[in-house]
Order: structure tokens, then C-alpha cells, then sequence
């Protein structure tokens, strides 16, 4: 598409007047996500490229295909998996797309036709770890076992498999995101991975935990999951503070030392379908945006269920 060469003057000096206002190009770009984990997590990405936060237009022109491609040798030579890989181009051709969009670059360096395959196992061949019923009642069991802790830790890892959250999602938790509607329960998610203002349904009885937990600590608004430890009491948890707590649980049941808060996440889409849940229930559940997402759990079950390993018999 033709753009005349006053318009793009016009856009860069638009540009180049807010970078003064705002600061660097990179915190101009982050401006367009709502979301505190992922506007973490491209600003390092883009930051690591960089090598400097004070990025400007004089320094994004100089950029090529050639230094994309470079810059992903130098992260496979130094054994980043793909998915950190992926997750560092997809930064990069996110903010090069938008100053393509703003007029001020003609191409995208790191558009997918210049820049070097990434490759990687494919998501649904990618085993996805989970828990049995069995594993995950025991889990639930030895979270009661963590001392002044165990009634939020059991009220937590409750929540984490029925309501299928992400670590993010739970740290983020309010008293007042649970409320009535109508004859159910439901939990209002005002900033998630899919979008804002969802909400997924919570089972009565986990309400009624939570209900306890709430007596037993003595509050009654604010944040849901609190530091227990003196010089933090009452402050909310971190996402990392549940992983640890999950990781522990899983420990102190002498589960998979891998296992973490997502691990339970997987475990309520796998259950729900074991017991019956269509895909597209659990994908609404879960807030998959893709229906493939919802799969996985499918093709890894069916994998499992019916695997050629079983026609196998040898003698001894």
C-alpha cells in the first residue's frame, strides 16, 4: 500500500514528540496491553534484544532481518528451549508490527518469511502433566499438613483444580470477585489471559471452604490469598508464593517434584473430561480461545488409552 512520504514524516514526528512525553519506544508499545505478566514479560524480551530500555526510532531503523536472525542463533547456541525462543520472536514482531502500523518502518525484520524457523515439538504431541483423582485428593490431603497455613492452602489448591485458574489469575483474587448469580456461584476474573471482565462458575462447596478459611484468618474484603509470615501478614500472595505452596503440597504427598499450579489446571480440564465433560464445557471452563488448546487433553488421553505399547508381549 502506498502511504505518501508526508504522512510518514507526520507519524514519526507524532512518534518522536510522544517518546519525549513518554519515555522509550518500548514503554510507548507496552501501553496497548492490559495485562501486568505480559507487559512483564515483552519488556525483558525486547529489553534482551535491545540491550538497552532506551530504545528510539533512530535505533529501531538501523534494524534488520539479518540482526533477528543472528540474535536467535546466539539464543539456540546458548540452549533456550523453543518456546522461550518463540516467545521472544513473537515480542519482537509485535512491537516491529506496530511501528510498521504507526508508518514509521516499511517492513516488519522480524516478519515470518525473513527470519529462521523455530522448531519445536508440536503442542499436541507435547505430554501435558496431570494428577489422577487419587493423586489429587492426596495433594489436597497434605496441604492440610503446613501448620497455621493449611486451611489457605487447602482453601487454595480447592480453587485451583475446580475452577481450572492460571497462578496469575488466583494471585489476583479479591473477596468480592465471588458472588451469587442466580441459583450457581461464580468467580469474576477481571484480568486474564484471554481477555477482561470473565467470570467461571465455583462450586458451592468450594465457596463454603473458602467461607471457613475466611472465619478462621478473621477478614472479611480485600485480597483472598494473604501471607501468612510476620513481616509480610495480610499482604497479598505473589504468583510465584502459590507455585511454591502447590510445589510443597506436591513434595509433601510424594508427588511428581514437577508438578506445579498449572499441573492443577491440567488436572481439572483432564478430570472434567474423564467424567463426561464435553470439550466444548471445559474449553469455556478453562477460557480456551481455541478449541485445539481444549484437544490436547483428548489426544493426550486417547494416546495413553488405546497405545500400540499394549499389543506388546513378551515372554520374561
Amino acid at each position: 500500500m502506498y502511504m505518501p512520504q508526508s504522512l510518514v514524516h507526520a507519524d514519526s514526528r507524532v512518534l518522536q514528540e510522544a517518546q519525549v512525553n513518554f519515555g522509550s519506544l518500548i514503554d510507548l508499545y507496552l501501553k496497548k496491553f492490559d495485562r501486568v505478566q505480559t507487559m512483564r514479560a515483552y519488556r525483558s524480551d525486547l529489553i534482551d534484544f535491545f540491550t538497552t530500555d532506551d530504545v528510539t526510532l533512530d535505533i529501531v531503523r538501523q534494524v534488520s532481518f539479518v540482526h533477528v536472525n543472528q540474535y536467535i542463533a546466539s539464543l539456540q547456541n546458548d540452549g533456550y528451549k523453543a518456546s522461550t525462543l518463540k516467545r521472544r520472536v513473537a515480542a519482537l514482531r509485535g512491537f516491529f508490527d506496530w511501528l510498521v502500523a504507526l508508518g514509521v518502518l516499511e517492513q516488519n525484520p522480524a516478519h515470518r518469511q525473513l527470519i529462521r524457523r523455530i522448531r519445536g515439538s508440536s503442542q499436541k504431541d507435547r505430554g501435558v502433566l496431570f494428577l489422577s483423582a487419587e493423586q489429587a485428593e492426596r495433594l489436597l490431603d497434605a496441604s492440610q499438613n503446613a501448620g497455621k497455613a493449611s486451611v489457605r492452602n487447602y482453601s487454595l489448591l480447592k480453587v485451583l483444580l475446580y475452577c481450572v485458574l492460571r497462578r496469575s489469575e488466583a494471585a489476583s483474587m479479591d473477596v468480592n470477585h465471588i458472588r451469587p448469580l442466580g441459583h450457581y456461584w461464580v468467580l469474576d476474573l477481571p484480568s486474564t489471559k484471554g481477555g477482561a471482565d470473565q467470570y467461571v462458575k465455583i462450586p458451592a462447596h468450594v465457596v463454603e471452604q473458602i467461607e471457613v478459611m475466611k472465619a478462621h484468618y478473621g477478614f472479611s474484603d480485600g485480597p483472598l490469598w494473604r501471607s501468612l509470615s510476620n513481616n509480610r501478614k495480610n499482604q497479598r500472595l505473589s504468583p510465584h508464593s502459590i507455585y511454591r505452596i502447590v510445589k510443597q503440597a506436591a513434595i509433601a504427598a510424594g508427588l511428581d517434584n514437577e508438578i506445579g499450579a498449572h499441573t492443577l489446571r491440567h488436572t481439572g480440564c483432564t478430570l472434567a473430561l474423564e467424567a463426561g465433560a464435553t470439550l466444548q464445557q471445559v474449553q469455556t471452563h478453562a477460557r480456551h480461545k481455541n478449541i485445539e488448546t481444549t484437544m490436547i487433553y483428548i489426544h493426550q488421553r486417547d494416546k495413553l488409552r488405546d497405545s500400540a505399547a499394549d499389543f506388546i508381549h513378551l515372554k520374561g
